[in-house]
């Protein structure tokens, strides 16, 4: 069932002023009908005017494939696997699907931490998908978010994810450390550690 998780906050870019927003536990008909009507043509239509999927990262555009209803309707059944929306201005604004796994960063290898399997911001608050996105801040809510589950899990705040090509830079400057390149998925493999996490939390808390 649908639980409000808590209330935040974005930044409106075009006022420059911030907006209340909402982070939600599960998904409902609302955030799926907003993923097919909303989410899915602009990515599709994005996607469209690239060659290949690669080259469609340098718009922010390479997740056009992801299943999120068939995602978030399996992890329903699963335990550990659960879905996070942020909602504001009545719309879905961010999605996140999270797992437990184990950590391969040195300091805390085998420990358990909460994966992020899936993060995306919606389509119209994407730098380089469009020349004026709307709001700010919907990707630090969403791993704030993975992190007070990791706290909650008793995992102190660790959180591992793989990164798409064109998020690897902002995920280094958020406090990650790029642990390795997974040959598996053929993507960058990103841990925070414990310490990292508390850092992240603060910033964000200090600078809303």
């Amino acid at each position: 069932m649908k639980e409000h998780v808590g209330s935040v906050v974005l930044l409106d870019r075009t006022s420059g002023e911030p907006v209340a927003a909402d982070v939600f536990r599960e998904l409902d008909d609302k955030n799926f009908q907003d993923i097919e009507t909303l989410w899915r043509p602009m990515l599709q239509r994005r996607r469209a005017e690239f060659p290949s999927w690669e080259a469609a990262g340098g718009a922010n555009a390479q997740d056009s494939h992801w299943e999120w209803v068939d995602k978030a309707k399996e992890a329903e059944r699963i335990m550990g696997r659960d879905t996070f929306a942020v909602e504001c201005d009545g719309e879905t604004q961010g999605l996140m699907l999270i797992d437990v796994a184990y950590a391969r960063l040195p300091a805390q290898r085998g420990r358990e931490l909460t994966y992020i399997e899936l993060l995306a911001a919606a389509p119209w608050n994407r730098t380089k998908f469009l020349s004026t996105p709307r709001y700010k801040g919907v990707g630090r809510v969403l791993v704030s978010t993975a992190i007070s589950l990791s706290v909650d899990l008793g995992f102190n705040g660790r959180i591992g994810l793989h990164s798409l090509p064109q998020s690897t830079m902002w995920y280094q400057g958020a406090g990650f450390t790029d642990v390795e390149f997974d040959t598996e998925k053929e993507m960058r493999y990103f841990e925070m550690s414990e310490s990292d996490a508390a850092a992240f939390v603060g910033l964000k808390r200090s600078t809303l």
